[in-house]
């Protein structure tokens, strides 16, 4: 099961939300146009993206961060460590799941162990991805358009703190909005 910590310091499960249907037909549009719209895709491995993302990495000692689009149709990792992959199929995307709620993180402990993740490509091959952790990077209307993330080939048990992720990903919407 994946936890979220609540506003109130505790912890609360996130909804379970189904993964072939995370998108309406008309949702591929808005989204399209969203990104689109915002000119993220013009940063295509900007080298301060690509900074930011790497000390995100370094600050959580995680073998794999990225900064993904999500699009109508796919993920798209616009600067990363520790994998090679640039384009992840949405039914395969954690990061998809993570722009459903704009103003939380998403925290996988372990992704083996989460009926939502289980499955995904991601998990049973490569990345081999245990523990997930993603914040919406959002748009300057308030949109995810992707998220900033880690992750690891092995679960993590111990409390996780996302201010630092947080602070990263509003560091790259500045640069985004710039």
């Amino acid at each position: 099961m994946a936890y979220l910590p609540s506003a109130h310091g505790g912890i609360r499960n996130w909804p379970n939300t189904g993964m072939n249907r995370l998108y309406r037909d008309g949702d591929r549009a808005v989204r399209d146009l969203a990104v689109d719209r915002s000119g993220v895709m013009t940063r295509v491995r900007d080298p301060e993206l690509a900074t930011i993302v790497s000390f995100t990495a370094a600050e959580y000692k995680a073998s794999i961060a990225g900064l993904s689009i999500v699009t109508g149709r796919c993920q798209i990792l616009m600067g990363g460590v520790g994998t090679d992959i640039y384009e992840v199929a949405l039914e395969d995307s954690f990061c998809a799941v993570t722009v459903q709620r704009p103003d939380e993180p998403l925290i996988v402990p372990d992704a083996t162990r989460d009926p939502r993740f289980a499955t995904l490509r991601t998990v049973t091959g490569q990345p081999s991805v245990r523990f997930y952790a993603g914040v919406p990077v959002l748009d300057r209307n308030g949109f995810a358009l992707g998220a900033l993330c880690i992750a690891d080939r092995t679960p993590r048990t111990e409390a996780f703190d996302p201010t630092m992720l947080l602070i990263r990903a509003h560091e790259i919407e500045r640069l985004i909005r710039s």
